[in-house]
């Protein structure tokens, strides 16, 4: 028609269309290779995971009962009367069990008051060092008018600190004028025996417990008790005993609410980075003339200082020296060189932001008033690695969502698919943060470590022969501040376990279509290990004797790393510009054309169809397994409900003591018991550190209220 012919597609025969033809049905194949090999990879990560599982609960076991605690001794008893004391308690339970009871500990609703001596605590520090400075000029420096002049001085700031704790000790007595009530108790027995006695009975069905079947034998002043193992004592946060579970949820909806603003934040930043570097490579992209690169370089230069908008297609093939020489150049020189730099700059802003939210959430556990140190620092690390996660792994997937622009008021086209353009830039995004995941999590520590050593080496230089420090260096008047000099950070074990979940998550999430990533991931995991055992070794201080609970989360959280992995390949692989695929009825499509299919379009394909069987196998695997042990401990309550059973309680309680039994007050007196020995708040390092007492004093004295008006450094204030 109008001198045109039409000619169907099908009968045009071109060695380039037999080519293209050639290359897509290889391209099809190797999709499939990809899906199988990365298919025999999950299977055999499925298998490490349910090996790590049985070995982890085969090791605790062990551990449970190779390990003297306290916590092996005693049962925490979450509510009490007011009027509660020790001694009825002890007798109490040892009625009950038929077993002594070593020790019993209360706690009280004395938050104020702990933070009050805590405060006072810090000013008995500070006092105790002038009396030592004292002593040091009394003892060690010659009398003249100057050592006078100083003596004068520390004696006038020695009754400064003084009169100041005693207004501390008058404070403390007006503000804590209500009488502080006994909100919980941690009672010790003598033996394990006497401990899985008692758990045994008041492990009460549910019918027993809340309905009038409660035992009166078990009800203490008329109340119902409610009683658990012990927490190893290292780990309780005293203070925060007396808060609610419903105000710590209150809290933990705050600091929640300040780290999605935090990741709102980091959201907008990217998304502008993104949206610079689009426009760069959607101007370096723009077609260059017929034959431009056959002509000679000068005649290309000519065109270039005729219209600069062809400069990318001349200086795109230049050195970064020759095209800084080049006049015509040095827009394009300037504009590329901004957008690598935007590259890297994103990259700093989420190694940035990982590490405010570390900061943040190491605030929020302070904040909430966790109970202990496993619940704090277990809730910590998971709130980290999700946030951690999404602002490492997931912003590249946001790029193409409308609603998030609109948010953030940044507007740019970018398809939602797994295309060409996503890997230029979202994917190159993601793997220069990888990368800088390998290293940004152990910069600061080792820079601490570096000054740490630095200033011992400082230290041993200026040694007297007899191991004494020059007087012209630096003069210790007390050894705790010595001591201070030696000791090293303490080990956080919550953001170790956070940071080698996501970079787990992140380089598995993107293995199938950036097979550098497990490269990278395996690389971050093998440094992780060796430095932090270096450092463990020779650089952090002992931690407290923590639960298996961060560990057997953490496993947990591996388990769905399967289900987002297979999604993940499904998503990336369907992509039809990388691999168009065959359909499972066996229609092809035309040579050339890639198809803009639906969501059931794409997933029946036959590269696809290994991903979606295994999800389905494993996705309701886990589902079976989860809602049939729901659904099995529902049926067993019920059973034991009506036949007034407790259940395997006793047996479970059993399979857990300590293969060698001994008493409690044999293994304190022996020393064998890990980790700390007592639930009394005095003794605690921790606290008598605050407080600023001696373990003599904490060894004969077990409230709070005790240390009112007492130096315990040097005796009765003067």
């Amino acid at each position: 028609m109008n001198g045109w012919s039409c000619i169907s597609f099908e009968s045009i025969s071109h060695p380039l269309l037999t080519l293209f033809h050639h290359h897509n049905k290889d391209k099809n194949k190797l999709a499939s290779i990809y899906a199988y090999i990365d298919i025999i990879g999950t299977i055999f990560f499925v298998l490490a995971l349910l090996w790590l599982r049985k070995f982890e609960g085969k090791e605790s076991r062990v551990l449970n009962r190779s390990t003297v605690s306290a916590s092996d001794y005693t049962i925490r008893i979450t509510s009490v009367p007011e009027d509660t004391t020790e001694k009825e308690l002890a007798i109490h339970f040892a009625e009950l069990t038929g077993e002594a009871v070593a020790a019993v500990h209360l706690a009280f609703n004395n938050a104020k008051e702990i933070d009050m001596y805590v405060q006072r605590g810090k000013v008995m520090q500070q006092r105790y060092k002038c009396v030592q400075r004292i002593r040091y000029e009394k003892t060690m420096m010659k009398q003249n008018r100057g050592q006078k002049k100083r003596l004068r001085k520390l004696m006038r700031e020695r009754e400064d600190l003084t009169l100041l704790v005693r207004q501390k000790d008058k404070k403390r007595s007006k503000i804590i004028s209500k009488k502080i009530k006994a909100i919980e108790a941690f009672v010790t027995f003598e033996t394990e025996a006497g401990f899985v006695e008692a758990m045994t009975r008041y492990q009460l069905n549910w019918f027993r417990t809340h309905c009038c079947c409660y035992p009166e034998r078990l009800k203490f002043k008329g109340m119902r008790l409610k009683i658990q193992q012990a927490p190893e004592p290292s780990t309780i946060i005293w203070e925060n005993l007396e808060y609610s579970n419903k105000g710590r949820f209150l809290r933990k909806c705050l600091t929640t609410s300040i780290a999605l603003l935090a990741i709102l934040f980091s959201v907008g930043l990217t998304f502008q980075a993104r949206d610079f570097k689009s426009k760069v490579i959607k101007n370096a992209s723009l077609p260059c003339p017929n034959g431009f690169f056959d002509l000679e370089p000068e005649y290309q230069l000519e065109l270039v200082t005729n219209d600069l908008d062809l400069s990318h297609c001349y200086c795109s093939t230049l050195s970064s020296i020759e095209q800084w020489n080049i006049n015509q150049c040095h827009d394009h020189l300037l504009t590329s060189s901004r957008a690598t730099a935007t590259s890297y700059g994103a990259g700093f802003i989420v190694v940035f932001m990982n590490l405010f939210f570390t900061w943040l959430m190491d605030k929020a556990g302070k904040f909430e008033k966790h109970q202990s140190l496993d619940q704090m620092e277990t809730s910590n690390m998971v709130r980290v690695f999700l946030l951690k996660f999404v602002n490492t792994g997931c912003l590249v997937l946001l790029y193409g969502q409308k609603w998030l622009q609109r948010l953030v008021r940044i507007k740019f086209e970018d398809d939602s698919e797994f295309n060409v353009d996503w890997y230029a830039t979202g994917g190159t995004s993601l793997m220069i943060v990888m990368l800088m995941n390998i290293i940004a999590p152990h910069v600061g520590i080792f820079v601490s470590y570096f000054r740490h050593r630095a200033k011992i080496r400082r230290l041993e230089r200026n040694l007297t022969s007899d191991n004494a420090t020059r007087e012209s260096y630096r003069v210790w008047y007390t050894q705790e501040e010595l001591n201070e000099v030696y000791k090293g950070p303490p080990f956080k074990l919550n953001y170790r376990y956070s940071q080698v979940l996501v970079t787990l998550y992140v380089c598995w999430m993107y293995a199938i279509s950036m097979p550098l990533m497990p490269v990278f991931g395996a690389i971050s995991c093998y440094l992780s290990y060796w430095i932090d055992k270096f450092l463990f070794c020779n650089f952090y201080r002992t931690p407290p004797l923590y639960s298996d609970d961060m560990g057997k989360r953490c496993t947990t959280l591996l388990g769905y790393l399967v289900i987002l992995h297979l999604g993940m390949s499904l998503w990336m692989m369907g992509c039809e510009e990388i691999f168009q695929g065959e359909p499972l009825s066996g229609n092809r499509y035309p040579n050339g054309f890639v198809r803009s299919s639906s969501l059931q379009e794409k997933l029946s394909k036959k590269h696809l169809f290994p991903f979606i069987m295994t999800l389905i196998i494993i996705g309701a695997g886990m589902i079976l397994s989860r809602v049939s042990s729901t659904f099995l401990r529902k049926v067993c309550s019920c059973l034991q409900c009506l036949t007034c059973r407790k259940g395997n309680t006793l047996k479970t309680l059993r399979s857990n003591m300590n293969t060698v039994q001994v008493d409690y007050s044999s293994a304190r007196d022996r020393e064998i018991i890990q980790g700390l020995s007592s639930y009394n708040i005095l003794q605690n390092p921790k606290y008598q550190e605050a407080f600023a007492i001696t373990p003599e004093f904490a060894e004969n004295h077990n409230r709070v209220t005790s240390i009112h008006g007492y130096n315990t450094k040097e005796g009765a204030l003067k």
